[in-house]
């Protein structure tokens, strides 16, 4: 099926601007230094996550997960922050939740990833520890646990020049994502390790859905300042 990239590209960036989100941009990661990271729609890093370490150790952290975000609430998404505010984890915390649509529902309010720079306990999960390589380079960032069904409809994260770099990894092998095509104007699925971390191409509009339950992704963000660091993560077998 075909979407129209271009519209929603646009209502994304409206939105953004209409809030005054825009204007709390203040560091930006360079077009060339951007394109050199994103390679591929998931261009592989040397970071990996023990996920059967990871899945016993947030087990006894369910407690702290909440429905994401206020729309589409018959899907079953939860997150958990790992980098906020202020670093406590919160009940309705904005962070657990498009930031697109806290934005469109909160123009007073404006938020962006760079305003959310101090991790919550969940980032001290052993299991979490090789992703220290970004400590004091973080900015919002979330474990996502999914069920069955739930998805993210086609949207992107970012423009280019971006204010921010996206990783991502999957715990699970149970989701499907898929990122646009430009070529055949279609979202087309992409392989990925589970356990893997991943620099992600989120100006590319694109989407995800779960096939499975209990399916974990690490959703996480980091600031401009850190591409030095990606250039040494990337590995260079993969990208």
């Amino acid at each position: 099926m075909k979407i129209n990239a271009t519209q929603i590209i646009n209502e994304t960036i409206a939105i953004f601007k209409n809030s005054g989100a825009d204007k709390l941009f203040s560091d930006f990661v360079k077009d060339e230094d951007y394109k050199r990271l994103h390679p591929l729609p998931l261009t592989a890093t040397s970071i990996w996550i023990d996920t059967e370490e990871f899945k016993k150790e947030i087990a006894i952290w369910d407690f702290t997960f909440e429905q994401w975000g206020k729309d589409h609430t018959h899907l079953p998404r939860y997150g958990a922050a790992l980098v906020n505010q202020n670093g406590t984890l919160l009940k309705n915390d904005p962070i657990n939740g498009s930031l697109m649509a806290w934005n469109r529902d909160n123009p007073d309010k404006p938020l962006i990833e760079t305003g959310c720079r101090t991790p919550t306990a969940l980032m001290d999960l052993p299991s979490l520890q090789p992703l220290s390589v970004f400590n004091g380079y973080w900015c919002r960032s979330n474990i996502l646990k999914w069920n069955c069904d739930a998805k993210f409809l086609p949207h992107i994260d970012t423009v280019v020049p971006s204010p921010w770099i996206r990783l991502w990894a999957s715990m699970n092998p149970e989701i499907i994502v898929r990122f646009y095509n430009e070529a055949t104007g279609e979202l087309e699925s992409v392989e990925f390790e589970t356990g893997r971390v991943y620099v992600v191409d989120t100006s590319l509009v694109h989407d995800a859905v779960a096939v499975g339950d209990n399916i974990y992704q690490l959703f996480l963000s980091i600031t401009p300042n850190a591409v030095s660091l990606v250039d040494l993560v990337i590995d260079p077998k993969r990208a």
